[in-house]
């Protein structure tokens, strides 16, 4: 679906969180992201988002530089219709892709999901929800934002960590106020060897990156020396990364985010190649506006993402959702927009409200 472009929109935005989340790569309290819009010939239109933080802390990409890569190089080339040869950049990439797809689809009145289910099986209309918990400053305040999530249905509960004694402390106590909860942790590269022995003691689902990225040598020893499954996120970069890890015994657990990846379908490849050599697969989040948060629940509601999804509903995450609402039903579950494409759209007086750049290319 490659229909020629003739116009690229790029909207800045910078969205306050309803709370920070904290994490072993710092703090997020205001998500600061590029929207892009793909325009074709007969007036319809897709948006994509690039998911990259405002600071090259979870990988080498961050807003500003995606800004510049999709100003500079990708949208010039999408417009004349050419391969932009560009290195790199995976959320840029995806960014475009996604919109360029959307607008496909809406054009043909097809949804992303039925898109994607077309190749990867019959998906689901809506998918059990991870709530992820970013690290606290008092334990008190931990456990109030985690029983909230219990009683919204959660299927499963991750706690941010890092190797601290005071976050070592917080998952103990999650675990002995809810002895029978799922429970997860995710150390974003930063555990060691005597965090991660203390951390299995609170009988986990998975743990979640506890190594750097690319260091899966150290997590594939990780895996043996703790009876938790390992989880791998920032370590999946691509199909040969995900192959290594698997020969390494790296992992057992993938989680894929369609921007770190490249895009939607590359994503959804991985997913399949995961499941298929025994992985379980879940699809994590990037504190996404709604933009992002619709695509990637397509991509959750595969059959190969086995796995409760990291995406939450919009009200988890922000006052005022940029787009129609992405919801959760009764049960907790998140439900797989309807409409087609990605199924929701910028609405533009809350688009203008918090956008800080444009730039508009025309062919």
């Amino acid at each position: 679906m490659s229909e020629p472009l003739v116009e690229v929109e790029l909207v800045r935005v910078r969205v306050p969180l309803r709370q920070p989340l904290r994490s072993a790569h710092g703090e997020e309290a205001v998500r600061d992201l590029v929207l892009v819009r793909a325009g074709l010939a007969d007036g319809t239109s897709g948006w994509g988002e690039c998911s990259a933080l405002a600071r090259p802390t979870y990988t080498g990409e961050h807003t500003a530089g995606a800004w510049a890569v999709l100003l500079e190089e990708l949208v010039p080339a999408a417009l004349e219709g050419r391969d932009a040869g560009v290195v790199g950049h995976p959320m840029a990439t995806a960014a475009l892709a996604t919109a360029r797809l959307d607008a496909a689809l809406r054009g043909r009145g097809r949804r992303l999901v039925e898109h994607l289910g077309a190749a990867h099986g019959r998906p689901r209309e809506r998918v059990a929800v991870t709530a992820v918990v970013g690290r606290a400053e008092a334990i008190d305040d931990l456990l109030a934002l985690v029983a909230e999530h219990v009683a919204a249905g959660v299927a499963l509960v991750k706690l941010k960590v890092t190797p601290h004694p005071a976050d070592l402390a917080a998952v103990a106590a999650v675990r002995a106020a809810w002895p029978d909860l799922p429970l997860a942790v995710d150390g974003n590269g930063s555990l060691d060897n005597r965090s991660l022995s203390i951390l299995a003691e609170s009988d986990l689902a998975y743990v979640e990156q506890p190594a750097p990225a690319e260091d899966l040598l150290t997590s594939a020893a990780m895996a043996k020396r703790v009876g938790v499954p390992i989880a791998l996120d920032e370590s999946i970069t691509s199909l040969g990364a995900l192959e290594t890890a698997l020969t390494v015994g790296a992992g057992s657990i993938v989680n894929l985010k369609p921007g770190r990846v490249g895009g939607l379908d590359v994503a959804a490849d991985l997913a399949r190649t995961a499941f298929d050599a025994g992985c379980g697969v879940f699809v994590g989040g990037m504190l996404e506006t709604g933009v992002g948060r619709a695509a990637a629940a397509a991509l959750a509601a595969l059959p190969a993402c086995t796995l409760p999804t990291d995406l939450g509903p919009s009200s988890r995450y922000v006052e005022h959702e940029l787009t129609e609402e992405v919801e959760v039903d009764a049960d907790g579950h998140l439900l797989v927009p309807a409409g087609p494409g990605i199924g929701v759209t910028p609405i533009p007086e809350r688009l203008d409200a918090v956008a800080v750049d444009r730039s508009l290319r025309c062919r």
